[in-house]
């Protein structure tokens, strides 16, 4: 398609699969915001301290790691809907199996299980809206994708404290499993991109790194760990400080978080895809610096002010960031590319969320929060220094491409 002809022509965005990938997305994300405040809570009340709510988030996150590469194989190599429709209903089990676990063990147990199953899901969804959104409105495409991880991120931590608060954890957990019968639905009747099966004839001792990891996605992987690190320990912490110091709601902080996110991914993916990452490196890590800095204050005002310039930058930062890792990678390795990117992420989350449980251990929240300052700096710094000079950054690919066949 020439320059002229993209011009007049648009790409449709809102097909009916792209709805349907959406809700989907939602759906599952709402399970995990809602349990990302929840579940510290709970392990409070089944007796655990803050290093143990560290120490779940991070094999969490361990578990996303492990599985996350393997999910991108099987989606470039086998199927792009197998994983995604046998692991709703295996994460629907489990969040079942929450209510029937009130010890802290068999609990943390059951979270660590749950993180394998949600990182395929997540991988499998992420290529498959890839899959679904028009190159020429990538960056575009995943802001409104993203939306969904918005919404649910509002919604998610509301639903979850009023429900628990009210009616107990175990309406809590059973909130999640109705969440995820909404998903099954959808995976029965997602359109899934046809891949050519591949015979695996090496073997699995013989599996190459390249079969896993994408190298292309990793400037982007890179950048994305360090802004997942600097929020992971606040979003594992930030419903527990609000509660013991009295000085504001989770619920509300989540809220202001969606606000941001919402307001800033409705153009920001337009912009990314005209101007690039770079603007939204700089103004994304300078919403995140700000965030941190009103933490420091310890006032009601400047831990839900916080939430907002969070969400702003988390607005403006991850959407240019999918677009980064995905730029240049050829259709059959978008499973391996997506997969690369969120095992980064899970990476900081589950970093993050760690650091922050040793530092509010051994000193305080108001410690912990500075020292997360740290990870937006040296984001900056790495893009500057190397992320910018990639051949997946903006300015590179389209000095070497003809304007109308990139993303």
């Amino acid at each position: 398609m020439s320059k002229s002809e993209t011009a007049v022509f648009r790409e449709p965005l809102w097909t009916q699969d792209f709805l349907k990938i959406w809700l989907l997305n939602f759906a599952v994300a709402t399970w995990a915001f809602l349990l990302i405040v929840v579940f510290p809570l709970y392990i409070k009340e089944l007796g655990g301290s803050e290093l143990t709510v560290g120490l779940t988030a991070g094999a969490f996150a361990v578990a996303s790691i492990i599985m996350r590469p393997v999910a991108g194989w099987i989606l470039d190599n086998k199927s792009r809907g197998g994983l995604l429709k046998s692991g709703v209903i295996v994460l629907a089990v489990i969040s079942l199996l929450f209510i029937l676990a009130p010890v802290l063990s068999v609990a943390v147990t059951l979270r660590l299980l749950s993180g394998f199953v949600f990182s395929g899901i997540g991988t499998a969804t992420n290529t498959n809206a890839i899959d679904i959104i028009p190159k020429t409105r990538f960056g575009e495409g995943m802001a409104f994708f993203g939306l969904s991880n918005t919404l649910s991120s509002a919604v998610g931590p509301a639903l979850g404290l009023l429900v628990m608060l009210h009616f107990g954890f175990n309406a809590a957990f059973a909130m999640t499993a109705a969440l995820l019968v909404l998903a099954i639905g959808i995976t029965q009747s997602l359109g899934y991109k046809k891949i050519q099966r591949r015979v695996w004839v090496r073997g699995w001792n013989h599996l190459r790194l390249s079969d896993l990891f994408n190298a292309n996605a990793l400037p982007a992987s890179i950048l994305v760990f360090y802004a997942t690190a600097g929020f992971g320990g606040v979003a594992a912490f930030i419903a527990l400080h609000g509660q013991l110091s009295g000085i504001g709601s989770g619920g509300m902080f989540f809220l202001f978080l969606a606000i941001g996110t919402g307001s800033t991914r409705l153009f920001s993916g337009q912009l990314a895809d005209k101007k690039g990452e770079r603007p939204m490196v700089f103004l994304g890590n300078a919403c995140f610096f700000l965030g941190f800095l009103l933490l420091l204050f310890e006032t009601s005002a400047g831990y839900h002010l916080s939430g907002l310039f969070f969400g702003m930058g988390a607005g403006l930062f991850y959407p240019a960031m999918q677009a980064m890792a995905v730029r240049i990678v050829p259709e059959e390795k978008r499973g391996a590319a997506s997969s690369t990117f969120l095992c980064f992420a899970d990476i900081g989350t589950g970093l993050g969320a760690l650091t922050a449980g040793i530092l509010v251990t051994l000193f305080s929240y108001r410690i912990m929060f500075g020292a997360m300052i740290v990870f937006s700096v040296l984001a900056v710094i790495t893009y500057v220094v190397w992320a910018s000079k990639t051949p997946s950054a903006f300015r590179n690919y389209m000095q070497s491409s003809p304007p109308s066949c990139g993303l």
